[in-house]
């Protein structure tokens, strides 16, 4: 029953590192150090931002380019409205003229925006998923 007091403490040692090497914790089960990220994923994460950045200055440029000529179309036409002397019908034919022209050149913006706004949206998902494999690199 009364083991000697050598004997007592080897088995308490073991029971406590349960590996093979006396005292050291097993390879899968030790902390790892923190994860570095790839510089040229930074790089490319940097030059997409970049890009980005532009694409929203080209969006905001387009933007501003069909509400300036839509503005400018619809001046045209009330001043050739209230300016023209004639009858109601002469007046409306006399606005409708640079209300077409002009309105119909600041429609053709809408087609860069809507080819910009799909750049962005391919930017941002290509953004989004380095992020991803910059914050799960230690998963894939």
């Amino acid at each position: 029953m009364h083991r000697p007091q050598a004997e007592a403490s080897q088995t308490s040692q073991s029971s406590c590192n349960n590996g093979p090497g006396n005292g050291q914790t097993p390879s899968f089960a030790r902390p790892k150090g923190r994860n570095t990220v790839d510089p040229a994923v930074t790089k490319e994460l940097g030059s997409l931002l970049i890009l980005l950045a532009r694409e929203r200055i080209f969006l905001i440029m387009h933007w501003v380019i069909f509400a300036t000529l839509s503005l400018i179309g619809f001046a045209l036409a009330m001043k050739c409205y209230t300016e023209f002397h004639g009858d109601h019908m002469s007046k409306l034919m006399m606005s409708i003229t640079p209300m077409l022209f002009i309105n119909l050149t600041a429609l053709v913006c809408l087609t860069p925006i809507k080819g910009t706004k799909r750049e962005i949206e391919r930017i941002e998902e290509k953004i989004a998923y380095l992020k991803f494999s910059m914050r799960f690199k230690h998963l894939l």
